[in-house]
């Protein structure tokens, strides 16, 4: 198929889910002037499927949380589905995630609730079409920014879809039946390993709790409770014992830092996180481990193991170089595409 077939689509929204937002990259470079970044949750999936649609640049796609959204195709698109297990489906038929297919006018997107992991992303051949603030799209609803309307979709709202950047792709039919049809090497946690402990640095301000206090912070099991989202995770669990005050001059806040207040139960900093904060830090979760987190769900159990600096730099090295061949993985994986056999 040819680039031509691929311009002018859209997709109405007819069911939204239960958070579904456009997100991209993230708003990159404006936190001195207090913007937050945003960008996905899960940043391993999202890539992926940005990968595996064509797209060379992060640009929008769906984030949908616990419950997938259903979506009729106005054109012709590409998609993939990547992150938590929501079973998607395209007119009824469950296809595979990490897997490109093609959809064509009137086709109908959907799934269900999230089997495994907490988060699913679609990805779309050439990115949603909704307008740049500060150089992206990513949508942050606490400051009603990005996205469609700064807010999650909803029934009826209908985003456009831009041209799809290839050339030229390969479209191979697809029997609903086949389940062997799977991109193994391309499949990243989606919420699975959930229960590893999660890695952290301490950070300067480590100084600010006692040893009894760091010693329960990573003997203890935590448990995420009802207040998490894509600001923070509020877990509950043993109280961290302080030196003397939870207070400090406010600092730049990053994705992974996990703050303790007063009442000594921790909270870790995500992609909607505030650009400072003014709690003590005592520590950060490394790199490789935020994507398998923000799979876990509401009542999840997790415990933190503390690792020393030259070891987090080690294994962002490795983590960094196995996702980057499984982005050209991806990348290879995009010139061919499914359809389904029943959908002309």
């Amino acid at each position: 198929m040819a680039v031509s077939e691929y311009k002018n689509a859209s997709f109405e929204v007819v069911a939204p889910g239960m958070m579904t937002t456009v997100q991209d990259g993230g708003r990159v470079g404006f936190q001195q002037y207090g913007m937050p970044v945003a960008g996905p949750m899960d940043g391993e999936s999202y890539s992926i499927g940005q990968a595996l649609v064509g797209n060379t640049t992060p640009v929008g796609a769906l984030e949908c949380t616990v419950l997938s959204p259903t979506l009729k195709v106005k054109g012709t698109c590409i998609v993939a589905f990547t992150g938590a297990d929501m079973r998607p489906t395209i007119n009824n038929v469950e296809v595979p995630r990490y897997i490109p297919f093609v959809c064509h006018n009137g086709d109908v997107i959907s799934g269900s609730f999230s089997q495994c992991g907490v988060r699913m992303y679609i990805s779309f051949a050439g990115g949603i079409d909704v307008p740049e603030i500060n150089g992206s799209v990513a949508t942050h609803t606490k400051a009603n920014i990005g996205g469609f309307e700064g807010r999650p979709l909803q029934k009826g709202d209908e985003l456009g879809i831009k041209a799809f950047p290839r050339d030229e792709v390969h479209v191979c039919d697809y029997c609903g039946e086949d389940h062997t049809l799977f991109n193994t090497a391309l499949y990243n946690r989606g919420g699975r390993e959930c229960h590893e402990p999660l890695r952290v640095v301490l950070g300067n301000q480590a100084k600010h709790f006692t040893e009894k206090g760091i010693k329960t912070f990573s003997d203890n099991i935590y448990t995420l409770t009802v207040e998490c989202d894509r600001m923070g995770f509020r877990l509950d669990g043993p109280e961290i014992e302080h030196v003397d005050s939870a207070d400090i001059i406010s600092d730049g806040a990053v994705f992974g830092s996990i703050q303790v207040p007063s009442n000594g139960h921790p909270i870790v900093l995500m992609a909607d996180r505030q650009t400072t904060g003014g709690y003590t830090k005592i520590g950060t979760i490394i790199t490789a481990d935020l994507p398998r987190l923000s799979q876990l769900p509401v009542g999840d159990g997790i415990n933190f193991n503390i690792v020393s600096i030259d070891e987090a730099q080690d294994i962002y090295r490795v983590y960094m170089e196995r996702l980057h061949k499984r982005i050209k993985l991806a990348h290879e994986q995009s010139a061919y595409v499914f359809k389904l056999n029943n959908v002309i």
